[in-house]
C-alpha cells in the first residue's frame, strides 16, 4: 500500500513539474501557431526627398501613432481622398452642400472652396483652376492625390506611403483648450506680452497712465508664411468711433462663412472685421488671410487701439504659420472678435493669455 502511494505521488510531481516548465518557456507554454506576435509597425523608407507633398530631413520616420492617416480611394483607377476626412484631422470647420457638391473649409473663415464635377475653386479668396477634378462619390467629396501639393502644401507636412497619406503631428502644436483656462495674473509682463503704444493718439489720460513699457522697444512679431509683403492702406479714421462701432454687435452670433451682414444677421472672424472697417470707409478683403496682407506691420510691443491682430489656430496636424483668425485690438490688453469659442459670437476677450499669446502672428496697423 505504502508503495502504491509512493508511487503516485511521484507521478503526480512530475506531471506538475513538466506543466510548470512548460508555462514558463519563451513562447508561453504554446507551439507553432497557436500564438502569434503582436503586429509591428512596418518600417517603411520615406519617400524620396524632394517628391511633392513629402517630408526630408529630421522630422522624417517611420510611422508612429502621432500620425494622421487618410487611405485612397480608388475611383475609376484613379486615386483620391476623402475631404471631409482631411478636413477632420486638420481641425477645420466645414460647410456641405450636398445637392451642389460644394465644400467649404477653413479655421474661422472660409479658406477653401471645393466643388465637385468643376476644376473652377477659391483658395484663400482667390479664384484658382485645379489641375484636375475633385469628384462626389456616396455623398462625400474626394480630392485627387496629385492635387494636395497646390492646395494644402502650406497647411500640412504629409507623405504618400503606399496605399494612405500619412500627416505629420507637429510637434509644437498647442492644445486648444488652454483657450479656456483664466488669464495670466494682471501685471505680468514677459517676452510674449502685448504692450500699449504709449503715443496712441486715441488712448485716454487714464488708459496712457496705465500702459506698461517693458520690452517696448523691442519690435516681437511672427510675420505668417508668405505675408512678408503687406499692402500699406492707411487712412484717418476715429478708432474709438470704430470700437464703439464694433461693441454694438457683441452678443451677435458666429457663423462659418457667414454671408454680409445685413442677409445673415451673423459673422465669421472676418466678416466681423470687413463689417465695422467698412463703416469707417475702409475696405478690407473677405478672409482674414488676406486682410493680413493689408497695412502696415506692427510689433506686439507698440499696439493702437483699432490694429487688427492675426492669430493662427492650432491644430494636431497643421503648420502654426498661417493665418486662422483675425480681431480687433481695443486696448489695454482686450480684443474684439467674432469667434466660436470660448463664447459663441462677437465678444471681447482679455488677450493677456498664454493662448493668445502664443498663436499670435502679426498685428496690422489699416487706419491711423
Amino acid at each position: 500500500m505504502n508503495i502504491k502511494l509512493r508511487y503516485w505521488a511521484i507521478s503526480l510531481m512530475a506531471v506538475v513539474i513538466a506543466a510548470t516548465t512548460a508555462c514558463s518557456g519563451i513562447n508561453g507554454g504554446m507551439t507553432g501557431k497557436s500564438r502569434q506576435s503582436a503586429p509591428q509597425p512596418e518600417a517603411t523608407a520615406p519617400s524620396a526627398p524632394g517628391t511633392p507633398g513629402t517630408l526630408s530631413g529630421s522630422n522624417v520616420g517611420m510611422l508612429n501613432a502621432d500620425d494622421g492617416r487618410i487611405p485612397f480611394v480608388d475611383l475609376d483607377g484613379k486615386s483620391y481622398i476623402s475631404a471631409q476626412k482631411l478636413a477632420g484631422l486638420l481641425e477645420f470647420q466645414t460647410d456641405w452642400d450636398p445637392s451642389a457638391g460644394k465644400l467649404l473649409m477653413g479655421d474661422n473663415d472660409v479658406e477653401y472652396e471645393l466643388t465637385g464635377g468643376s476644376r473652377e475653386a477659391m483658395k484663400e479668396g482667390n479664384a484658382v483652376t485645379l489641375a484636375e477634378t475633385p469628384r462626389v462619390s456616396d455623398g462625400a467629396l474626394y480630392i485627387p492625390v496629385d492635387l494636395l501639393p497646390d492646395l494644402f502644401a502650406d497647411e500640412i507636412f504629409y507623405e504618400v506611403r503606399g496605399g494612405e497619406i500619412v500627416l505629420r503631428a507637429n510637434p509644437d502644436g498647442m492644445d486648444k483648450a488652454v483657450m479656456h483656462q483664466p488669464p495670466e495674473p494682471e501685471g505680468k509682463v514677459d517676452e510674449l506680452s502685448f504692450v500699449d503704444d504709449p503715443d496712441d493718439p486715441f488712448k485716454t489720460a487714464a488708459e496712457a497712465a496705465g500702459s506698461g513699457l517693458p520690452y517696448a522697444d523691442k519690435a516681437v512679431w511672427a510675420v505668417p508664411l508668405g505675408y512678408e509683403d503687406a499692402i500699406p492702406a492707411l487712412k484717418n479714421i476715429d478708432m474709438n468711433k470704430l470700437i464703439s462701432t464694433a461693441q454694438r454687435y457683441k452678443g451677435v452670433k458666429y457663423k462659418f462663412g457667414a454671408a454680409p451682414y445685413a442677409e445673415s444677421g451673423r459673422f465669421d472672424c472676418s466678416t466681423f472685421t470687413q463689417y465695422v472697417y467698412g463703416k469707417q470707409g475702409i475696405s478690407l478683403p473677405r478672409l482674414a488671410r488676406t486682410q493680413a496682407r493689408q497695412g502696415v506691420l506692427v510689433s506686439r510691443k507698440m499696439l493702437r487701439k483699432g490694429d487688427l491682430m492675426f492669430f493662427y489656430v492650432p491644430g494636431r496636424f497643421k503648420t502654426n504659420k498661417t493665418v486662422g483668425h483675425v480681431g480687433i485690438y481695443m486696448g489695454n490688453n482686450k480684443m474684439i472678435h467674432s469667434s466660436p469659442a470660448p463664447d459663441n459670437g462677437v465678444q471681447i476677450s482679455d488677450i493677456n493669455h498664454s493662448y493668445w499669446k502664443k498663436t499670435f502672428l502679426s498685428a496690422k496697423r489699416v487706419g491711423t
